[in-house]
């Protein structure tokens, strides 16, 4: 998993250092930037896999705007040629600087190092190419004609050898996306355009990634599906229903407008009349969508073991949004049954303050970060991030009695949280 990042000159972010757990929740208000922390990560992972074109990063749920917009420019500031980014992995690190003019018409690699633990493995920049001929069997010379935009671990890791489980971290981690479902595309009014398996990032394959979920449910042991239904179980939070089904489309349910690959998820409201009782996510609630969507991710076998989640809890109660990260949380710190259902790492942003309940700041797995742009001192208008933590040597006893007995939530609604809304 990612243990540390350093951001320096990405779109708000002028220089960060943060160090992650398994589940992170970044909060603060809007244009402070939140997602371009997982847009950062998304960076990141698309190159430590296929590289920095413009169809790598969509993919990955990145916005590809123009190369130079992908810079930082603040006022005061040198325009650096270049960004740069730096990963502390748990058996290995990574680091890359990138190319973003404005006279250019994709993002380029400036410079790249891998390293096994302490051992480097590659390295390519303005004065040439290293490559460790113990670790990796392909000659330098091989790799000069290799576009300036494509990663290189993406061509070497079928020869390289490096540590099982530092090969582990890189695979999961160049599968990262963000994912951010859109109400319209779930309810089939609008099509996404490039479709990550197994959801799509906004939800356009939800149908199929559901029935294939309930699929792989048969294939579990007993333990398994316990903890498989628990998570299910996040769906019928809201209270209205209580089955849900994948099958073919049904005009008399759905209505012609709504587009359909096939399949289409029907909810039955336990509320009707039994002849009467089945909506299409057309007509379903809005929140009970992304509660399918949650659970879906959460459940598929196909899921990225590291991904991110942007402002999913906008449709949801207080109530559903604390379930809903609860069970997020537990997911990603809770020993695993199956390595299938539990996802090993989160990056989650949101501006409920309900969603802050679900983590426990004394645990360095569950980790909350507030947004922020500086005022003063460094470079004003830059992002930065403060770690919610509750204090040197303070045990969980003292710090509930100096905080009154309020949670989180509460002390942010009552701005003792600074920048937190």
């Amino acid at each position: 998993m990612l243990r540390r990042l350093t951001i320096k000159r990405f779109k708000s972010i002028y220089d960060a250092r943060l160090s992650f757990g398994r589940a992170n929740l970044f909060i603060g208000v809007n244009g402070t930037g939140k997602s371009n922390i997982l847009e950062a990560l998304g960076l990141l992972a698309s190159a430590l896999s296929r590289g920095l074109d413009g169809d790598n990063l969509e993919s990955r749920g990145v916005r590809f705007s123009l190369p130079h917009l992908f810079k930082s420019s603040f006022r005061n500031t040198d325009l650096s040629p270049t960004l740069r980014l730096e990963a502390q992995f748990e058996h290995g690190s990574y680091n890359c600087s990138i190319r973003a003019g404005s006279t250019r018409s994709s993002l380029e690699f400036h410079s790249e190092e891998l390293f096994d633990g302490t051992s480097k493995i590659f390295g390519r920049g303005p004065n040439g190419i290293y490559i460790n001929k113990q670790a990796v069997n392909v000659p330098s010379d091989d790799l000069k004609s290799v576009p300036s935009n494509r990663g290189f671990w993406d061509i070497l890791y079928p020869f390289a050898e490096v540590s099982p489980d530092f090969r582990r971290e890189l695979e999961d981690f160049g599968d990262f996306a963000i994912y951010a479902p859109q109400t319209a595309i779930m309810r089939g009014v609008a099509t996404e355009n490039r479709i990550k398996e197994p959801l799509g990032l906004a939800g356009g394959n939800l149908a199929p990634a559901f029935r294939d979920a309930l699929h792989y449910r048969a294939t579990l042991s007993d333990a398994a599906v316990k903890e498989f239904d628990d998570i299910l179980s996040l769906i019928w939070a809201p209270g209205w229903a209580n089955s849900i089904t994948a099958g073919s489309f049904d005009a008399n349910i759905i209505p012609s407008s709504v587009s359909s690959s096939g399949l289409s998820l029907y909810i039955k409201d336990k509320f009707m009349k039994t002849n009467r009782n089945m909506l299409s996510t057309f007509d379903a609630s809005e929140g009970t969508l992304y509660l399918i969507f949650v659970a879906s991710l959460l459940l598929h076998p196909g899921t990225p073991n590291i991904f991110a989640l942007d402002n999913v809890d906008g449709t949801l109660n207080a109530r559903l949004v604390r379930q809903l990260t609860d069970k997020l949380v537990e997911v990603c710190t809770s020993p695993k049954v199956s390595d299938n259902i539990r996802s090993h790492q989160s990056f989650v942003t949101s501006h409920h303050p309900a969603s802050l309940d679900s983590f426990d700041i004394f645990s360095s797995e569950q980790r909350v970060f507030v947004a922020r742009r500086r005022a003063d001192g460094g470079v004003a208008g830059s992002t930065y991030f403060d770690r919610l933590t509750p204090g040197e040597n303070l045990t969980k006893a003292e710090w509930i009695e100096q905080s009154g007995g309020k949670n989180l939530s509460e002390l942010l609604l009552e701005g003792l949280i600074p920048g937190g809304l």
